[in-house]
C-alpha cells in the first residue's frame, strides 16, 4: 500500500514539519507588522500632537503682540473665551494641511471642556475624568476606543492625550484620534494572504518533496526488483550501484558483499556435501562388496573374521566421519565454547599418532613423531586432538602404500 510506504511516510513528515514552521513564522511575522504598524501610529500621533502644541504657542504669541482681528491689542491671558477664539481659528485654519489628514484634534481646557476640534468627533467620547486627572500631572498617554456611532464595520480609533504645560502649569490638553482601519485593512489583507499561502505553500512543497523522495529512492526500488530476481541457483547476480555515493550506494555495496558471502557459503556447503557423500559411499562399498564375497560361498571362520574387521574398520570411518559433522555443526551453531587452557602440544601429538599408526601399518606407512620440550600451547584439548587427528587420517588415507 503506498500509505504505507517510506515515500508516504517522508512527504507527510514534511509537510507536517513545513506546517508547523510556516505556521510558527506566519503568527510571529503577523505579530511583528501588527506591533510596528501600532509602533509607527504612536509615534506618528506623539509627533503630531507636540507639533500642534508647538504651533498653538506660536500661534498664540503671534496674536498676542500683533493687532487683533476684533480691534483690541492683547498684551496678556484674558481668559479661556479669548483662548477658545484662538484655538478654534488656529484648528480651522490648520484643518485642511495634508499633514493633519485623517488625524482628528481636540483641545480641552484644564476643566475638560472642548475648547476646539478639528472635524466632527461624532462618536469619540470626550476625554475621561481619570485620563483628565492623569494627564493634568504632566503625563501623557495612548488609548484605543471604540466609536458608539453605528458602521457598517467597527472601526476603532488610536488617540494620544498631552498637555500643554507652562510653566509648570498645564494651560491645555491636546487629543490627537486616528482611525485604525488601514491598519486593519493591512492585518485583514495579510490574514487573507497568509490563509492562502499557507496551504498553497504546504501542498505544493508536500508535492515537491514526494517527487524528491520518489526520484531519492528510485535506487530502492531498482534494488528491490533486483532482490526478487536472485535465487540459490543465480547467486551470482549483483545489484547494481546507484552512484550516489550516499547511504543507498552503501546499502547496495553491503548487499553484494552479503551476496557474496552467502555464495561462498552455499557452494562450500555443496563441496562439503559432495565430499560427505563420496566419503560415506567409499566405505559403505567396501562394506557391500565385501559382505556380497562373503555370501556367494561359504567361508572359513578366519575369512568371516577378516570381513567383520574389515567391515568394523569402515564402520569406525563412518562414525568418525559422523562426529566430525556433529562438531562441525556445534561450531557453526556456537553449541561448543572452547575450554582454552595451557597444554603440552608434544603429549597431545603422541596420543593422536598412537590412535592412527594402526591405520598405517595397514597400509605399511611409518609414522615417526619427533618430540621437544617446552611445546607449550593454550587452546581446547579435544578440539586439538580432533584436528591433528583429521590431519593424519587424511594424509594416512591418500598416501600410497609401502
Amino acid at each position: 500500500m503506498f500509505y504505507r510506504s517510506i515515500r508516504f511516510k517522508m512527504t507527510i513528515v514534511y509537510m507536517a514539519v513545513l506546517a508547523l514552521t510556516l505556521s510558527a513564522f506566519s503568527a510571529v511575522l503577523y505579530h511583528y507588522v501588527s506591533r510596528s504598524l501600532y509602533e509607527n501610529m504612536d509615534t506618528l500621533l506623539r509627533s503630531k500632537a507636540e507639533g500642534i502644541v508647538h504651533a498653538i504657542g506660536t500661534y498664540w504669541e503671534a496674536e498676542r503682540l500683533g493687532p487683533n482681528r476684533y480691534g483690541a491689542r492683547i498684551d496678556e491671558w484674558q481668559g479661556s473665551i479669548n483662548f477658545a477664539t484662538i484655538a478654534q481659528r488656529w484648528v480651522q485654519e490648520r484643518s485642511k494641511d495634508p499633514k493633519l489628514l485623517d488625524i482628528i484634534v481636540q483641545i480641552y481646557d484644564p476643566n475638560g471642556m472642548v475648547v476646539a476640534s478639528s472635524k466632527s468627533t461624532q462618536g469619540i467620547a470626550s476625554i475621561s475624568e481619570d485620563s483628565l486627572i492623569y494627564v493634568l500631572y504632566g503625563n501623557s498617554m495612548f488609548d484605543t476606543l471604540t466609536p458608539s456611532f453605528p458602521t457598517k464595520r467597527i472601526v476603532k480609533f488610536r488617540i494620544f492625550i498631552t498637555p500643554a504645560v507652562k510653566n509648570n502649569q498645564v494651560e491645555y490638553v491636546v487629543q490627537v484620534a486616528s482611525p485604525l482601519s488601514s491598519i486593519q485593512t493591512t492585518l485583514d489583507t495579510m490574514k487573507v494572504a497568509l490563509f492562502i499561502l499557507f496551504p498553497l505553500t504546504v501542498f505544493l512543497t508536500g508535492m515537491i518533496g514526494a517527487l524528491l523522495a520518489k526520484m531519492t529512492l528510485r535506487p530502492v526500488d531498482n534494488m528491490i526488483k533486483t532482490i526478487h530476481d536472485i535465487t540459490v541457483e543465480n547467486m551470482k547476480l549483483k545489484l547494481k550501484l546507484p552512484g550516489t555515493r550516499d547511504e543507498i550506494e552503501k546499502l547496495a555495496v553491503t548487499f553484494n558483499d552479503m551476496l557474496a558471502r552467502l555464495d561462498y557459503a552455499f557452494t562450500s556447503q555443496k563441496r562439503l556435501f559432495e565430499d560427505l557423500s563420496h566419503d560415506l559411499k567409499t566405505p559403505l562399498t567396501i562394506i557391500k562388496g565385501e559382505f556380497e564375497v562373503a555370501l556367494k560361498k561359504e567361508r572359513s571362520l578366519e575369512d568371516y573374521e577378516s570381513v567383520l574387521r574389515s567391515s568394523l574398520e569402515e564402520v569406525n570411518k563412518i562414525i568418525r566421519l559422523a562426529d566430525n559433522m556433529l562438531m562441525l555443526a556445534s561450531f557453526e551453531a556456537q553449541n561448543i565454547m572452547p575450554d582454552r587452557k595451557k597444554l603440552d602440544l608434544s603429549l597431545i601429538m603422541q596420543g593422536v599418532v598412537n590412535n592412527i599408526r594402526k591405520l598405517a601399518d595397514e597400509k605399511h606407512i611409518e609414522i615417526s613423531l619427533s618430540r621437544s620440550d617446552n611445546m607449550g600451547i593454550k587452546g581446547d584439548e579435544e578440539q586439538l586432538k580432533q584436528m591433528f587427528l583429521n590431519l593424519l587420517d587424511n594424509a594416512v588415507k591418500y598416501t600410497p602404500e609401502n
